[in-house]
């Protein structure tokens, strides 16, 4: 007997997963187990350049759709670049075949430059195994069968994904969320709510975490950020409200522009908060010339109940631009156009004063007077704070001061620990 016929059936079916649709046939005639243990495939994988492993892409192919009918593929990934038309069919035709063969895993991340988007087939969206998926690069979602269908699917990861009105008033992405009953994770990065259409809610009843990260901001001073044409900025103006009703959300990571309004907003169930909240500045001064505002107070409302919070100050100078959106509760005045001041009435701000938070996280501190007097609102009105963390960007002279500094502000819990942690300045 040969020495690999003697390896356990979890490696056998390893080294399996290697090998080309022609060799795998071979060994299958060779020996019965190996016939046997080849219709488990733990991952089928492609990653590279169709332009550039145009045989190696053709090979992968011809194995996919070589297997027979009860063939069952554990994990299917697809990572492609430079994608020409003409490879579509090609794409489709595999998913289609694989997605047959009961997968688990799905991992899609397609990069068409020319076309600049993929539309994928509805069999990924009535796939009745899958129970980890991920989207990505140049994928669009415009249109949803009426069965989309994905009882298995517990965690969904969303890289550059737009989805669209599939007519009629359907959301694509509100369908998507509808047909996965069983969804705990939703992941959406380098998000960019103004460019899709679609209902502007994210609805989810059984939804436990949440991720959503902008990688790309706008610029209008020419910065090192992200500059937009004005074509783009007029994009941002269908982008007016969010809602977000997610009763069972234990965890939420949210990096992104604040809309107008958030019209509902249900966390009761949040547990943590991660926050990096900016407001559109050029939208900011044509609101501001229309005598209207911005109203955070839903969204601001629904973390009263959070236990750990992670605010960027960003997130808290956000709150500048919201003065006539909450007089009294949460007020900032404002100099120059450059200049925040911080707020001189959180006295008033009763949310504070009952808020069950215990961890403040702060994060890109440089000890302005502006952070600190913050800070020492934070700490002086939260009564069940035990530990505030700050990481701080600042230069190796001003350590010692910064430090000095928040170990001696005044705080309402006498259980408060404040931890300081440093990290290189970026100029």
């Amino acid at each position: 007997m040969d020495r690999i016929s003697n390896l356990p059936d979890e490696i056998i079916c390893h080294i399996g997963s290697f090998l080309s649709a022609k060799e795998a046939a071979f060994a299958s005639v060779l020996s019965s187990r190996w016939r046997n243990l080849f219709t488990i495939i733990p991952k089928l994988h492609f990653d590279g350049s169709v332009v550039n492993d145009g045989e190696r892409f053709k090979d992968f192919v011809d194995r996919v759709l070589a297997l027979p009918v009860t063939c069952r593929v554990r994990t299917f990934s697809l990572k492609c670049n430079h994608v020409a038309a003409q490879h579509e069919e090609q794409i489709n035709r595999c998913l289609c075949h694989v997605l047959k063969r009961g997968v688990l895993v799905l991992e899609l991340l397609i990069s068409f430059p020319r076309k600049g988007y993929h539309s994928l087939p509805f069999e990924v969206f009535t796939c009745k195994t899958v129970a980890e998926m991920k989207l990505g690069s140049g994928l669009v979602v415009d249109f949803l069968p009426a069965d989309a269908s994905l009882p298995a699917l517990k965690t969904l990861f969303l890289d550059s994904v737009r989805f669209h009105d599939s007519g009629g008033g359907r959301c694509t992405f509100n369908t998507l969320l509808s047909a996965s009953p069983l969804l705990e994770e939703l992941v959406m990065d380098s998000i960019q709510w103004e460019r899709w259409k679609w209902s502007c809610t994210v609805s989810s009843p059984t939804l436990q975490r949440l991720t959503i990260r902008r990688k790309k901001w706008y610029s209008y001073d020419g910065s090192n950020e992200e500059t937009i044409r004005l074509d783009c900025r007029c994009l941002a103006y269908d982008f007016d409200s969010i809602s977000l009703d997610t009763p069972g959300l234990t965890y939420l990571e949210y990096s992104d522009y604040v809309p107008r309004e958030y019209l509902v907003v249900n966390l009761k169930s949040l547990v943590e908060a991660k926050l990096m909240l900016r407001v559109d500045e050029h939208r900011i001064w044509v609101e501001e010339h229309a005598d209207d505002f911005f109203n955070p107070m839903n969204l601001i409302n629904g973390f009263k109940n959070v236990e750990i919070l992670y605010l960027t100050i960003d997130t808290m100078k956000m709150f500048s631009v919201f003065r006539e959106a909450i007089p009294d509760r949460l007020h900032y005045g404002r100099g120059r156009r450059e200049e925040v001041l911080v707020c001189q009435c959180v006295s008033e701000y009763s949310f504070l004063l009952s808020c069950p938070v215990e961890v403040l996280k702060i994060n890109k501190y440089d000890g302005s007077i502006q952070e600190l007097e913050q800070i020492k609102h934070f700490l002086g009105k939260l009564p069940c704070l035990e530990l505030v963390e700050v990481h701080a960007q600042v230069s190796v002279d001003k350590k010692l001061q910064v430090t000095t500094d928040l170990l001696m502000l005044p705080r309402a819990s006498s259980k408060c620990k404040i931890q300081v942690k440093f990290s290189p300045k970026r100029y």
